[in-house]
């Protein structure tokens, strides 16, 4: 029996109209540049059940990650060299307090490196606000190439992520 990870993502171009106070309130449109919402869905076949392994997650345990305060050293989710099959990075819109709880809100952002040469060299960089999350199918990692993350400002962020590969 083959195991596999399902994903689908969406994203909505959203306007506010100001209401004219008396008539009617603010609203959200649609914003015209784009004129619809867009997404997709996808399947990875990861192999047999025995075959994949899963890092973040442990018999149903979340094993949050601590991403540092930036200016420090950068937190690595997972290993060098590794593809996976699957990359799951969420925000928890938290502080990080231990592997399995949240600590107290934060607004800071969560920072996201992808290496594409050794030693952070070269990177891709996005950045991932509150309570957003990412899917990142079939990432392939060479030699000393990691994930790594930080925070965007002095506190600590809660990370919820599953890699899977």
């Amino acid at each position: 029996m083959a195991s596999r990870v399902e994903y689908s993502v969406s994203m909505t171009p959203v306007r506010t109209v100001s209401g004219s106070g008396a008539d009617y309130d603010d609203h959200d449109v649609i914003a015209t540049d784009i004129g619809k919402s867009l997404g997709g869905a996808g399947s990875i076949t990861i192999g047999n059940y025995s075959d994949h392994t899963t890092v973040g997650y442990a018999n149903k345990t979340v094993a949050y990650a601590n991403a540092p305060a930036t200016g420090g050293s950068k937190l690595q989710l997972g290993a060098d060299a590794t593809d996976y099959k699957m990359v799951f990075i969420k925000h928890t819109g938290k502080k990080y307090s231990t592997p399995t709880a949240l600590g107290e809100d934060t607004a800071q952002e969560l920072v996201v490196y992808i290496e594409t040469t050794a030693d952070m060299a070269t990177s891709a960089k996005f950045t991932i606000p509150v309570d957003g999350a990412v899917c990142l199918p079939q990432i392939d990692l060479g030699t000393d190439m990691g994930i790594w993350v930080e925070s965007s400002g002095n506190a600590s962020v809660a990370v919820e992520y599953a890699l899977v590969s």
